[in-house]
């Protein structure tokens, strides 16, 4: 009887000291997402949390996500960190029912995704870190670096919240300054091979939003667009091959998601832990791109100029 009891006890505390189960999801693979989870992984280490960490990627695909998303839930996991929008929606979707908490990373705007309330910037069972663009900024460099500039294409996907948002606040900010914005939606790869085929002739630069798809499909952007100015939304895509970008340090958004991931796992209720923006913005430019446009960068320009 007596070492019945001592084996209870042990068992017991064995469970109380077991490591919690995190499960990390994404959407598509790019270097910017792996940034980020590089960023969550570090900030959950930093802040002394020791778990067993599960990853998935969908591949780009929603059904994908879905299943994942169901996946973990099915496990029973003790959170779930999903990097981006559609990723955060289905992970959401799945976990508020049982009760899992959910801290997301590279969400543009959590409010138009129904993640969380806009008066409080909180929701019930979720928090993270959002993204949402430096959009100011992005068109001060645009107008610097392209003076005249009066037509600008945006890629996107209509089918991605974050990006039918980042869309409408980036034409506001762009109309203020006398430059029309011409919409050029893709739902797929085939979409994107015609329209980065045909954008060319109709615009003066080109736009890419934190757009899961579009930055997924990248490389066939540059690889059919050579004779235009390409900013992004991603500090990564400047590395890859676009002219500029004012974004936020990925990996610094990752961290700050771990670090909130750790409240949360320490004891504080996730629905009492307001959304976090995503400051300290990177601004760069490919300097090799912009000889390649025979584009001027100004010598006054404290932007971080790579490739020289």
């Amino acid at each position: 009887m007596l070492k019945s009891i001592f084996a209870i006890c042990a068992l017991s505390l064995s469970l109380s000291h077991a490591k919690p189960v995190i499960a990390i999801t994404k959407i598509a693979p790019h270097p910017s997402l792996d940034a980020i989870e590089r960023g969550v992984r570090d900030g959950l280490r930093k802040s002394g949390i020791d778990a067993d960490i599960l990853a998935d990627n969908a591949q780009g695909n929603i059904t994908t996500a879905t299943q994942i998303a169901k996946k973990y839930v099915g496990k029973k996991v003790d959170l779930i960190i999903p990097i981006t929008t559609p990723s955060a929606q289905t992970v959401y979707q799945a976990a508020k029912p049982m009760g899992i908490p959910v801290v997301f990373a590279g969400v543009s705007d959590p409010v138009a995704a129904k993640l969380v309330d806009c008066r409080t910037n909180q929701g019930d069972g979720i928090t993270g870190v959002s993204d949402l663009s430096p959009l100011k900024d992005q068109i001060d460099l645009i107008q610097l670096l392209q003076p005249t500039i009066k037509k600008i294409g945006v890629i996107y996907n209509p089918s991605e919240a974050n990006s039918v948002a980042l869309l409408r606040l980036f034409t506001e900010q762009a109309k203020q300054r006398g430059v029309d914005v011409k919409e050029f939606p893709c739902t797929s790869m085939s979409d994107l091979m015609m329209v980065s085929k045909s954008i060319q002739s109709k615009v003066d630069a080109v736009y890419l939003p934190n757009d899961n798809t579009v930055i997924s499909g990248l490389d066939l952007i540059l690889k059919n667009v050579t004779d235009l100015p390409i900013y992004a939304a991603d500090p990564d895509s400047v590395d890859r091959g676009c002219l500029a970008c004012v974004a936020f340090g990925q990996y610094e958004m990752g961290v700050k998601a771990g670090e909130l991931a750790a409240l949360v796992l320490k004891g504080k209720p996730v629905s009492e832990i307001p959304v976090v923006q995503a400051t300290d913005s990177v601004a760069k430019i490919n300097k090799s791109v912009a000889d390649r446009l025979g584009i001027i960068i100004p010598k006054t320009t404290n932007y971080n100029v790579i490739g020289e």
